[in-house]
């Protein structure tokens, strides 16, 4: 008789994971996670042309050698709305206590109604209807608007001497010539790629970028350093005439904006003006902006504003070409003449450690400044979200318990 021996091998089932449970519709776990903070990975970032080197340091993460840092515009501190292009495709992550990790826009979609409660959810959708950033600009941003009934305020947390950025139009606008004219350097843009096909358009993006910050500027010294990248035929007189026009396009648009300087502690809201607002009987729409400056002067700040699409009207002479959208841009904004100091909130007081900016229909900005020797209280309310710009914050609950803590850049 044969014997063949079989071994019996203990199957040992890992236990699932946190983020496991959540999507499976573990209640349990999911108020478990709402008892506490719920604190997004600090590192969502998204690389932008007129970004900087700044925001990894701010949130003190490790920071590449020079050399290898890339540029970082923004940090999308709570997406969590997956109608939003953009938002979808940087949503926030939680590092969950046993180490798994599961998206916002997941977990809400499963346990919105523990995490949010019921009547935001009714209201919102199991969403988050803002999309608040951290934005480190270096350069200009491109001249664009938001769709209508959409605003947003800018916190400066940090900026350098001089710093401004362009905001409302500073003169009454004609939409159709303003069109054209955007048009037009549109065009010229796309005629001077031709004319230098040998040139990268990123390098050539590095040529042009110091030379239109400089409002005298002339084309022919910029024109002979492109000649060795001539396309065939070309002619050098073209290059230098098709300079001139981008020149004077590029400072034609940022004459018509507002100059707003800005330091740490501003807050700038960009919306339309009350007197705006009156007299078109619509509600309040971010006015025409371009963050950051000509001259390359860094702004750090927190941007509040609900989710939604971006039109782009002049990306300011920018290589990559970029989309634009001239008419959903211009269709979407007041044309009309506006002064700085429309835009400039003051911080009002509420109570001791407890300012107020910014209350409208779509959000409401508190500025908290609490001390180891005088706590702020902050009273329930719907849910909310605490950002961190300056030292490190613990928060407790009504019974003492502490709920969690945030540093600088949470």
């Amino acid at each position: 008789m044969a014997y063949c021996a079989i071994p019996v091998v203990d199957r040992l089932v890992a236990p699932a994971s946190t983020a496991d449970r959540l999507l499976q519709g573990d209640t349990a776990a999911a108020a478990e996670l709402a008892s506490r903070l719920v604190v997004p990975e600090r590192d969502n970032f998204v690389e932008r042309p007129w970004g900087g080197t700044r925001l990894k340091a701010f949130k003190g993460l490790p920071v590449a050698g020079r050399a290898g840092e890339r540029a970082i515009g923004e940090s999308f501190e709570l997406a969590a709305d997956d109608a939003d292009d953009e938002a979808r495709r940087h949503p926030s992550v939680l590092m969950l206590a046993d180490g798994s990790t599961i998206g916002l826009p997941a977990l809400l979609a499963v346990h919105a109604d523990t995490m949010l409660g019921e009547a935001f959810v009714q209201r919102h959708g199991r969403r988050y209807p803002l999309l608040p950033k951290l934005l480190d600009v270096a350069e200009l941003l491109s001249v664009q608007a938001h769709p209508p009934g959409n605003t947003e305020v800018y916190v400066i947390v940090a900026a350098d001497p001089g710093a401004t950025i362009r905001l409302g139009f500073a003169v009454d606008v004609d939409a159709a010539a303003l069109a054209e004219q955007l048009a037009a350097g549109r065009r010229e843009q796309q005629r001077l790629l031709e004319l230098v096909a040998a040139i990268e358009p990123e390098k050539l993006q590095e040529s042009l970028k110091p030379w239109l910050a400089r409002r005298k500027a002339g084309a022919r010294g910029l024109a002979a350093t492109l000649k060795p990248k001539l396309a065939a035929g070309a002619r050098l007189r073209d290059v230098e005439t098709c300079l001139k026009a981008l020149h004077a396009v590029y400072w034609a648009m940022l004459d018509a904006l507002n100059v707003i300087p800005v330091a740490a502690g501003d807050v700038i809201y960009n919306a339309n003006p009350a007197r705006v607002v009156a007299a078109g009987g619509r509600p309040a729409s971010a006015e025409v902006h371009a963050l950051g400056n000509p001259e390359g002067r860094g702004v750090l700040a927190l941007e509040i504003r609900m989710p939604g699409p971006t039109f782009r009207a002049w990306d300011n002479v920018r290589f990559p070409l970029r989309d634009i959208d001239v008419d959903a841009a211009l269709g979407a904004l007041n044309l009309g003449a506006t002064q700085p100091a429309e835009f400039v909130v003051e911080r009002k007081p509420l109570r001791p450690g407890v300012y107020r900016s910014v209350d409208c229909e779509y959000f409401r900005l508190e500025h908290l400044a609490p001390t180891q020797s005088r706590p702020v209280d902050v009273p329930a309310s719907s849910p909310h979200s605490l950002h961190a710009l300056a030292g490190c914050v613990t928060v407790r609950g009504a019974a003492g318990v502490e709920l969690g803590a945030l540093e600088r850049g949470e």
